[in-house]
């Protein structure tokens, strides 16, 4: 290639890796999302003029079933996206190099001991063209008899308060040409020199997800949502009407004392995702977890309340549907059994932040959910699994479903609330909320 034409696609190429980092930059202040950041990622290497032939990208991930997210670009056009269950890392030294090159970064010296140098994205190559690796991993066998002539991983740690250590989490792209002789030395600067900010966009992205995840794991949806936004203030409440579900299971107490540890927190997650699936399928939110109970609201914002208390009712009778189906195989097993007590309910609360100064909690108080709590305790006493107020049968417009077992004195409540239960049968006829049920669901 001439002087001049090799200077000018040069600085093409100069230009366009210096544009690309900018992207990648913004898009650490915008935390877009990984699919998008990787995809612009390898796209503007090929349109440097790297013949790409397959890239894949990593990371870590906090969620309760998903430990990372993996996409596989390639070429011919495949674009694959694949989830990973906790574990999946340790299972990968005899399948593929990126787990060495990922425990020897978190092997690196801490950025604060002076000895760590200022590549904290290091580089692994591998030259397929030349055999190497080949002999260590069967992975880079594979690709090398694809056509693959040079390999390239880097790893990405997300550190902690400039510390790198094992555990951490962090992201692992590997990229692949098929030219012979492989990658240029410039290609590889230009790409090492883009790893720090494609890490920073990805770790933008990866904990925002993070974040949401675990509001959402731990305080529910809409919470998890409205504290995100800011809604943190203490005192800060908004007066809502909803349809109120209370669950306990019936002599989980005595059961703990009598079941072994390790299978108590199990057989709990078992009943309590037997309650829990319905009531998010029908459109409820999980508040809390009380013990061996939970307390749920189907809020009236946007649907008329009959909606939301037939979605209550829905969810209150499979999860009834749900607890006989595991009760049936947990005999037959041999294993203990309990059952549920639940209690329907609806009326006017505070829906908001309450606590102290420093330690809050986004919940619902009034007295419409005190009496929701006096309601259930009503199961055991009355024999029934399910008991609910005047007011939510009458909101739900649908009384043939239910029978009344008269009027209740419940404690703290001045006058006398008649209570109802489901009609016999009416339970076994309810529609499932969802067909499909999953291995906690039997």
């Amino acid at each position: 290639m001439p002087g001049a034409v090799a200077e000018r696609v040069s600085s093409e190429s100069s230009s366009k890796a210096a544009a690309l980092q900018r992207w990648l930059v913004h898009q650490a202040l915008l935390a877009t999302p990984i699919p998008r950041v990787a995809g612009h990622f390898v796209d503007s290497l090929v349109d440097m003029g790297m013949p790409v032939w397959r890239a894949f990208l990593a990371t870590s991930t906090l969620h309760p079933q998903v430990e990372g997210v993996g996409l596989t670009w390639t070429r011919d056009g495949q674009r694959l996206r694949q989830e990973y269950q906790h574990g999946s890392f340790e299972r990968l030294p005899s399948l593929s190099p990126m787990y060495d090159a990922v425990v020897a970064t978190q092997a690196r010296p801490s950025a604060d001991s002076g000895a760590m140098d200022s590549i904290i994205t290091p580089m692994t190559r591998y030259r397929l063209d030349r055999g190497e690796g080949t002999a260590t991993y069967a992975i880079l066998e594979e690709f090398r008899a694809g056509g693959a002539t040079d390999y390239l991983c880097f790893a990405i740690p997300f550190a902690n308060d400039g510390n790198v250590d094992e555990g951490n989490a962090g992201a692992v792209i590997t990229v692949m040409v098929d030219r012979p002789g492989g990658f240029t030395d410039d290609e590889i600067v230009t790409i090492a020199d883009l790893m720090p900010a494609l890490g920073a966009a990805l770790r933008a992205s990866t904990d925002l997800a993070a974040i949401r995840t675990a509001l959402d794991t731990y305080l529910g949806r809409d919470v998890g949502r409205r504290v995100l936004n800011g809604e943190i203030k203490r005192g800060s409440v908004a007066a809502i009407s909803a349809a109120i579900l209370v669950g306990d299971l019936r002599g989980f107490t005595v059961l703990a004392d009598e079941v072994p540890r390790d299978r108590l927190v199990s057989m709990l997650d078992d009943y309590l995702d037997c309650l829990v699936s319905p009531v998010e399928a029908s459109g409820g939110q999980v508040l809390k977890f009380l013990g061996d109970g939970l307390l749920a609201t189907f809020a009236f914002d946007a649907q008329e309340p009959r909606t939301m208390c037939a979605a209550a009712l829905m969810a209150a009778t499979e999860a009834l549907r749900r607890i006989d189906a595991l009760n049936r195989i947990r005999r037959k097993d041999g294993q203990p059994v309990t059952t549920l007590d639940l209690a329907l309910h609806a009326g006017d609360v505070l829906y908001g932040n309450v606590g102290s100064a420093r330690r809050l909690d986004f919940t619902i108080i009034g007295p419409a959910v005190n009496e929701s709590a006096r309601l259930e305790a009503l199961c055991a006493t009355l024999d029934v699994p399910l008991v609910a107020s005047r007011r939510f049968v009458d909101l739900l417009g649908a009384s043939e479903k239910f029978r009344s077992l008269g009027p209740r004195v419940l404690r703290g409540v001045r006058a006398p609330v008649e209570v109802f239960t489901l009609v016999t049968g009416e339970q076994a006829r309810a529609e499932p909320v969802n067909a499909e049920v999953g291995a906690h669901d039997v």
